[in-house]
């Protein structure tokens, strides 16, 4: 038959050898046992605690989440209310009305701008133009009064010129812009 040569008899032997321990080791249970139980054990508490800590930071999350919405929700209380731009441009009218009720300025006219959409937020920008004739305290009043308003406002615009010198009035026009949250539909 074949004729095998002295070391290569014992290349064949040594790798017969080394296949017998690699499946005895891979297939008996007996030889497993020659490590520590107590190694694997540890091995064990050390990925149970590894997975608890992973869990624990889970319910932190959660916890951060519900924060994080409430504070969302609460800011979004302080948006206008009106479901169309149009009806949010009625109420920074209605808030501009009551400013300058206070400081008994009278509005000569009101337009209303196109709405700006704040694309990547979800909101719009509805701006409103006023025009009025306010002395330099009233118009002080009607601009801390929009400030400490509840309502997220800006005065994106504010022209002044004098008109009359003798009365001390101003010319002045004040763009107030409000935010609302865009409809989806």
């Amino acid at each position: 038959m074949f004729k095998i040569d002295f070391r290569r008899k014992h290349v064949f032997v040594a790798l017969a050898v080394l296949l017998a321990l690699a499946m005895g080791y891979r297939f008996s249970p007996a030889l497993k046992d020659f490590f520590s139980p107590n190694q694997q054990i540890a091995l064990m508490e050390k990925r149970l605690q590894k997975y608890q800590e992973i869990v624990d930071s889970g319910k932190d999350l959660n916890d951060r989440l519900d924060s994080l919405n409430k504070k969302a929700q609460e800011l979004e209380s302080r948006l206008l209310e009106g479901k169309t731009p149009s009806l949010a441009a009625v109420e920074v009218q209605n808030i501009m009305q009551q400013a300058a009720a206070k400081s008994a300025v009278q509005i000569s006219s009101v337009r209303v701008l196109s709405d700006k959409k704040l694309e990547p937020y979800g909101y719009v920008l509805v701006p409103v133009e006023f025009q009025m004739l306010p002395t330099i305290r009233q118009l002080k009043e009607i601009l801390y009064q929009l400030e400490a308003y509840h309502k997220y406002l800006t005065v994106e615009k504010l022209v002044v010129q004098e008109y009359n010198k003798r009365d001390r009035q101003l010319r002045c026009a004040i763009t107030l812009a409000g935010v609302m949250k865009r409809n989806e539909n």
